[in-house]
């Protein structure tokens, strides 16, 4: 595989960024792009320092990226942390700009804060997401934002519960996948989110697992999310 390191300039963040990216070996056509987000703790490194990720995609030809998402829940937390539109707008720009990549939908991903923005930006944004899968989420309602230290601009459009219920509404989901350590301390969000979209009749795959909030368990359920995009996105294209 190859790895590679860039560095631009995000209108909406207002600053330089860096990502990290994991190309096809030998690429000859264009790639689906799989985007792979960090947790609260990590940064754009962290799937490739702390996981088997590089090994694992030798057998998945996506162009996996790996942006850097502060501590922002990949929403636009505030005036100044909007890293939903850099996502969106910037960093899907960049990539299509920079890289071979097919035309059409693309996958993402996550663990813990990651978790929530995959499958936030995936039922906000169907039209761009054909697979999510979140490992470990952080699954918060609008009354746990309000309880952080520094509460987001704007608790009810961080609620994941309203934006499956939206979702649901609008039709057209992408398909949805998500895993949680049976020992994990955020399992009862999990089952809670699961418990929700059943009720909503919202299709989709929940796992649990032996383990906790740890990256031997993500290393270890990694594959089942990697195999579920390549069935998606290949049926997809």
């Amino acid at each position: 595989m190859n790895l590679v390191t860039v560095q631009f300039f995000s209108p909406a963040l207002g600053r330089h960024v860096t990502y990290s990216a994991i190309l096809p070996e030998d690429q000859v056509d264009e790639a689906p792009v799989l985007y792979q987000l960090h947790g609260r703790s990590d940064d754009h490194t962290a799937w490739l320092n702390l996981s088997n990720l590089v090994v694992y995609a030798r057998e998945f030809p996506f162009i996996i990226v790996l942006p850097d998402g502060g501590v922002s829940f990949w929403r636009n937390y505030s005036a100044r942390e909007r890293y939903e539109t850099f996502v969106i707008e910037d960093l899907d720009s960049h990539v299509r700009r920079t890289f071979r990549v097919r035309p059409g939908k693309a996958a993402i991903g996550g663990l813990s804060m990651g978790g929530y923005g995959a499958m936030a930006l995936g039922l906000k944004y169907p039209e761009r997401f054909a697979s999510i899968w979140s490992h470990s989420s952080a699954f918060y309602d609008a009354d746990r934002f309000r309880r952080f230290d520094v509460p987001p601009d704007d608790p009810e459009e961080m609620d994941i519960f309203r934006l499956a219920a939206r979702a649901k509404e609008r039709g057209d989901l992408p398909v949805i996948g998500f895993d949680c350590g049976r020992d994990d301390f955020l399992i009862e969000e999990n089952r809670r989110f699961h418990r929700h979209l059943v009720d909503l009749g919202v299709p989709h795959t929940y796992l649990e697992h032996d383990g906790a909030h740890t990256w031997d368990y993500w290393d270890r359920h990694v594959r089942d999310a990697l195999r579920q995009h390549r069935k998606v996105l290949f049926e997809e294209g």
